[in-house]
C-alpha cells in the first residue's frame, strides 16, 4: 500500500522551500523541514501547522545528515533538494578556497548527502519524486563574481540526469532552474531595492517572479507531471 505524501524539504525555512512547503500543506501531504536556521524553523513549522517537522540541520555535514536521518519523524516519499547559498563574490584571479568549499559543500556535497539519507529512510509510495533546485545561473554563468554559484547550479543538472537514470523507475528526479526571484538570496546580488527592480528590463515578463510562482511549478513536477523525469523546467519569466 502507498504510503500518505511526506515530502522533506532542505531550506524549507524560507523562500521558496517554505513556499514549497506551504503547497504541500495545502493539498495534505506532511513536510519534514531541515534547515541550519533554528529560529526560522520554528517559525516556518508553527505557520504551516500540525503538518509540518522542523529539523535544525547543516546539510554540509555528514554527521547531522546521518543524525536528522535516525531521528526523521516519518519516513519521507518525496524529496526537494533546496538548500543552497549564493557565496561571496569573487573575481577569478581572486578565488579563496575555503569559499569555494563552503559553496560546493552546501550546494552540491549537501545535495548528494541528502539524496543519500532520503533513499535509505523513504516510504514506498506510487509516483514518488525528487525535485532539485537548480538556477538560470546553471546554464548562463550567473551574475558576475559568482561563478561558483553557477558551478554549482550547472552541476545540479548533471546530477538531476543522473539520478534520473539511475533511480528510475521508482523515482521520477526533475530540477527546476529559477530566473530573478523576488526572495532573501537577491538581495545579496544588489545594492538596493531599487538596483534589484532595475533588472526587470532584461525580463520578458517585465517583473520578478515569485517564491510562489516557483512553488506552483515544484508543484506539478513532485505530484503530477506522471511521465517526466530527468527535465530541467526554468520559471524565469523568459528569461535565459
Amino acid at each position: 500500500m502507498s504510503a500518505p505524501a511526506v515530502v522533506l524539504i532542505t531550506g524549507g525555512a524560507r523562500g521558496i522551500g517554505y513556499a514549497v512547503a506551504e503547497r504541500c500543506v495545502a493539498r495534505g501531504a506532511r513536510v519534514i523541514l531541515w534547515d541550519v536556521d533554528a529560529e526560522a524553523l520554528r517559525s516556518a513549522a508553527r505557520s504551516l501547522g500540525p503538518l509540518a517537522f522542523a529539523q535544525r540541520v547543516d546539510i554540509a555535514d555528514a554527521h547531522a545528515v546521518e543524525a536528522a536521518e535516525a531521528a526523521l519523524p516519518h519516513a519521507p516519499t518525496h524529496l526537494v533538494n533546496n538548500a543552497g547559498i549564493l557565496g561571496r563574490a569573487m573575481a577569478f584571479d581572486a578565488m579563496q578556497a575555503e569559499e569555494i568549499d563552503r559553496a560546493l559543500a552546501i550546494n552540491l556535497r549537501g545535495t548528494l548527502l541528502v539524496t543519500a539519507a532520503f533513499l535509505r529512510a523513504k516510504a514506498p509510495c506510487d509516483g514518488a519524486s525528487i525535485l532539485n533546485m537548480s538556477s538560470i545561473a546553471g546554464m548562463n554563468g550567473g551574475a558576475k563574481g559568482h561563478a561558483v554559484y553557477g558551478a554549482t547550479k550547472g552541476a545540479m543538472l548533471a546530477l538531476t540526469a543522473a539520478m534520473a537514470r539511475d533511480l528510475a523507475p521508482e523515482l521520477r528526479v526533475n530540477a527546476l532552474a529559477p530566473g530573478i526571484i523576488d526572495t532573501e538570496i537577491q538581495t545579496q546580488l544588489f545594492a538596493d531595492r531599487a538596483a534589484l527592480e532595475a533588472t526587470t528590463a532584461g525580463i520578458p515578463q517585465a517583473r520578478l517572479g515569485t517564491a510562489d510562482e516557483v512553488a506552483e511549478a515544484a508543484e506539478w513536477l513532485l505530484f503530477g507531471a506522471g511521465y517526466v523525469s530527468g527535465e530541467t523546467l526554468r520559471v524565469a519569466g523568459g528569461r535565459k
